[in-house]
């Protein structure tokens, strides 16, 4: 019983046109890329065996932004809305390739979770090569089914998934039969929502935040009061800046001299607040 419906809808399709219809397509390409904003943008690039004069094509929704090309050279065709779709009527070209570009709406019903997209494609000429891509909108992906029950996040689930580097999109690839017809379902979702990742950004902020204060606060060391002289809590401050440092450098940064500033190392060593370590003819400091 379904397949004498499909075969009747096919008719009923074609009946219309058929007259006027090429005889047979050698390559039949399809590209749809949908919009965030609900709107489909369909392109078509049909071949022919020969070069062709006239041609009609009907497209099973009423369309805006129609553009028909024959060789990459715009063309003049009619268009009229035919039952539920848009019948176009080319002709006084000789060309055996013919490109279409159109915008629909309409076929993207959004869920809670999650938004499909659902078309048919009917194969009413004889065609050597169906090629149907459908590209995702920028920044979605395929949903991802969760708990028992789950479904294929795209259908007829012989295409393939893919990416051009910037958008997911599916593609079916077959020699079709005359009055095939694919009835074509895409689950799909946003990859970050914006309030995810306004929480995220927020979140890595804090982290930033934390990790900076208190790398400042183990860097600016506190130099507590052991009865310090003046000398010693500059020698003191001087290393609490750095990892380490050589004696003949604090002595230049407090700027006392070199016998001066071996006293205060030697008598801050004893006290454990330092340790020395010598290095040739010199001593590196490191703040205990």
């Amino acid at each position: 019983m379904k397949k004498i419906i499909i075969l009747l809808a096919v008719f009923l399709l074609i009946l219309p046109v058929l007259g006027d219809l090429p005889t047979k397509y050698s390559n039949c390409e399809i590209e749809v890329k949908l919009q965030e904003s609900g709107v489909m943008k369909e392109s078509i690039y049909l071949t022919f065996p020969k070069n062709v004069t006239k041609f009609n094509y009907y497209i099973i929704h009423p369309v805006t932004d129609l553009q028909i090309f024959a060789n990459s050279k715009e063309i003049e065709c009619e268009q009229g809305y035919e039952g539920a779709g848009t019948l176009v009527s080319c002709k006084n070209f000789n060309s055996n390739k013919i490109s279409m570009s159109f915008n629909y709406y309409g076929l993207i019903t959004p869920t809670k979770d999650y938004n499909v997209f659902s078309d048919r494609y009917i194969i009413s000429t004889p065609t050597d090569n169906f090629n149907l891509k459908i590209f995702l909108p920028k920044g979605y992906i395929l949903a991802e089914q969760e708990g028992e029950v789950t479904q294929h996040p795209y259908y007829p689930v012989k295409g393939i998934q893919k990416t051009d580097g910037r958008n997911i999109y599916i593609e079916w690839k077959s020699t079709p039969r005359l009055g095939e017809v694919y009835d074509v379902s895409i689950f799909y979702e946003q990859a970050l929502g914006s309030d995810n990742f306004a929480v995220i950004i927020f979140t890595v902020l804090i982290i930033v935040a934390i990790v900076s204060v208190f790398i400042f606060f183990k860097r600016s060391q506190k130099i507590k009061d052991y009865g310090l002289t003046e000398d010693e809590r500059k020698f003191l401050n001087v290393l609490s800046k750095e990892k380490k440092l050589s004696q003949r450098k604090i002595s230049r940064k407090i700027n006392l001299s070199k016998a001066q500033t071996s006293r205060i190392s030697k008598s801050l060593e004893k006290r454990g607040l330092i340790k020395r370590k010598r290095k040739g003819r010199n001593y590196e400091m490191t703040l205990k």
